[in-house]
């Protein structure tokens, strides 16, 4: 009798929602690489990539990503790809330094007049708010001392930012771009560098956001997109020799790698109600000759059309990573 009412009244629960989560890494003009994938997921789906996720979060390139997908700044996704391959260019605008000083020492790299005239372009003059599905953009507040979370999370919009104000907090890439300074539609000031200092892969915090959106009990679909990067080697010999400005950039891209790639074992191993689709290039398949190399500012033509034709290699030869995902998309919508 006992087992009787047991399998009544379990079979009786409902089912826990499936919810769709999108997240979009950083890589500079690597986001010609996240855009192809992202537009070849697309064609598989049918439709506007957006209408099969009910989330999405981005960082760095793959926030100006997530803001144009939410919106309706794009004809289609395949769109970023040629946005970051044409106009990288006017987005790396170098800053003057008539003395040529050494980079280390004479300040921020690019101008953001550059890359703010590419984001208008692509986002016109809408503000977070506009965002057709919940979307979330990371950006470090130096004056704080913590992470920011831009996006529609908020349903009474008292945080409401532009959306060209958000892309350049969260791409203010330290050394590359100076902090940003946003307001707020009430005004609220904030001072913000590139997430990507604090997750340039923001898995946790958009499956935190879909937990509290959606709540505890829900299962997940998320599909990580990144652009692939090989592992951060560095010959002992002259490492050596190495003092503490020497070290800052490799210890610093150790340090993103590092995070990204323990974010997402964290959630394989660690997570059982979240189904981790990791959709990034594996250029170690690709001949040493077709790989790009690992600058995020390098918009030389042969870089750029090298991104471009790796990443089209790897889609032609991993057909069947996009259609699994799509399939468990497809699948999570009748749930």
């Amino acid at each position: 009798m006992t087992n009787m009412f047991t399998r009544f009244f379990n079979r009786s629960e409902s089912k826990p929602k499936t919810i769709r989560v999108l997240v979009v890494e950083g890589g500079g003009v690597r986001g010609i690489v996240t855009g192809q994938i992202l537009g070849r997921l697309e064609a598989a789906l049918g439709g506007r990539l957006r209408d099969h996720f009910d989330l999405m979060a981005g960082t760095s390139s793959g926030g100006i990503s997530v803001l144009a997908l939410a919106t309706d700044s794009l004809t289609d996704a395949y769109e970023l790809s040629t946005i970051f391959n044409v106009r990288s260019k006017d987005v790396f605008r170098r800053a003057p330094n008539p003395v040529r000083l050494p980079p280390l020492i004479s300040g921020p790299r690019y101008l953001a007049a550059g890359f703010l005239e590419v984001a208008r372009d692509i986002l016109g003059d809408g503000w977070l708010s506009d965002c057709q599905i919940p979307t979330l953009v990371t950006s470090y507040l130096i004056e704080e001392g913590r992470l920011k979370l831009f996006g529609s999370i908020n349903e009474d919009f008292d945080d409401d930012y532009r959306l060209t104000d958000v892309a350049r907090a969260t791409t203010a890439a330290p050394a590359f771009f100076p902090p940003a300074n946003i307001v707020s539609r009430e005004g609220k000031s904030l001072w913000g560098i590139d997430g990507g200092v604090y997750a340039n892969s923001p898995v946790l915090q958009a499956i935190t956001e879909a937990r509290r959106r959606f709540g505890r009990e829900c299962l997940i679909e998320l599909v990580s997109v990144g652009p692939g990067d090989a592992p951060l080697t560095v010959k002992p010999g002259p490492a050596q020799q190495w003092g503490g400005i020497s070290w800052l950039k490799p210890a610093f891209d150790i340090h993103v790698l590092a995070l990204s790639e323990q974010t997402h074992d964290f959630v394989r191993d660690q997570m059982p109600t979240v189904h981790l689709h990791r959709l990034e290039v594996d250029w170690d398949t690709l001949p040493k000759a077709q790989k790009p190399t690992a600058g995020l500012d390098d918009h030389r033509p042969r870089n750029l059309a090298r991104l471009h034709e790796g990443s089209l290699r790897w889609l032609d030869n991993n057909d069947a990573k996009i259609k699994a995902v799509r399939n468990a998309l497809l699948q999570a919508a009748l749930t």
